[in-house]
């Protein structure tokens, strides 16, 4: 059994037996990246931070690096009253922005971020070791950010998930962790932003 953060994993790199699980037939890579496709630690037994009751001091940012493509590159953060953007590269506004956002709509994106349970996430999901020792190397990949900070406490996730044919190339997050960066962009797009 090898350590990969606080998860102890058993990754079979040798031929399996039909009573094993299908995560284990596929080639070394493969295991891999089923086995790093994962939250950190279990969210049911992971206590969430705790926030102050006015969110004063809490923060989201969100940050897409962009790609050798036209893949947008920019960075969002949302706090309590304020929204505020840089937009660097095929995106609807270059340069920085900020506009008020509504304590609700800054209270819904804390609690998507809490439901999502961002907290118990693996750091990084791009610069991979396996189990074995190997790394997977990505490159010319979107990767993007979600950065949680609050009065004690902060949580930073980098995801750089990409296929080819259907096939996982790197670890992929937990959706919940695609579902928040979508409401993210989401008020970005509805500033014109993005």
């Amino acid at each position: 059994m090898r350590r990969i953060g606080s998860v102890g994993l058993i990754v079979a790199l040798t031929a399996t037996t039909s009573s094993q699980s299908a995560l284990y037939r596929g080639t070394p890579r493969e295991n891999c990246i089923a086995a790093l496709s994962s939250f950190a630690v279990e969210p049911s037994v992971t206590k969430p931070p705790d926030l102050p009751a006015d969110l004063n001091g809490v923060k989201i940012e969100y940050d897409s690096s962009g790609c050798y493509g036209n893949c947008p590159a920019f960075a969002l953060r949302v706090e309590k009253g304020v929204a505020s953007w840089e937009g660097r590269a095929f995106v609807r506004k270059k340069g920085k922005a900020r506009k008020q956002i509504s304590d609700k709509q800054f209270s819904d994106l804390v609690q998507a971020w809490l439901d999502a349970k961002i907290y118990a996430m693996r750091d990084d999901y791009c610069d991979v070791t396996c189990p074995d020792g190997t790394s997977i190397v990505v490159t010319d990949v979107l990767d993007t950010t979600i950065k949680f900070q609050a009065p004690f406490y902060s949580k930073k996730v980098l995801q750089c998930f990409t296929s080819i044919d259907g096939k996982p190339r790197t670890p992929k997050p937990p959706d919940a962790y695609f579902d928040l960066s979508r409401q993210l962009r989401e008020v970005a797009k509805s500033y014109h932003w993005l």
